[in-house]
């Protein structure tokens, strides 16, 4: 079962996910339950995609291998200065 909490939100921001709430037919409640599942299944898929190219990455050490064996003696190109 769930446990109710108290929710702060500034009054527009309130207004603005009640409105969408009305357009879509349900609660602001349910809304707000909605919104926060998105972002915690995106936070989920973003990290397991990072996990699972992680498994495929060469490695760090062979990574700056790479970087090193590129050199540093060409000057940047127009546009790259810093």
């Amino acid at each position: 079962m769930s446990k109710g909490f108290v929710l702060r939100l500034p009054e527009d921001l309130k207004e603005e996910a009640a409105k969408m709430a009305e357009r879509m037919g349900i609660s602001l409640n349910q809304y707000v339950g909605l919104a926060v599942a998105s972002k915690v299944g995106a936070g989920r898929e973003a990290a397991r995609y990072f996990q699972a190219r992680a498994k495929r990455s060469p490695g760090r050490q062979k990574a700056l291998k790479l970087l090193e064996s590129m050199g540093t003696d060409a000057p940047p190109r127009a546009g790259d200065e810093v």
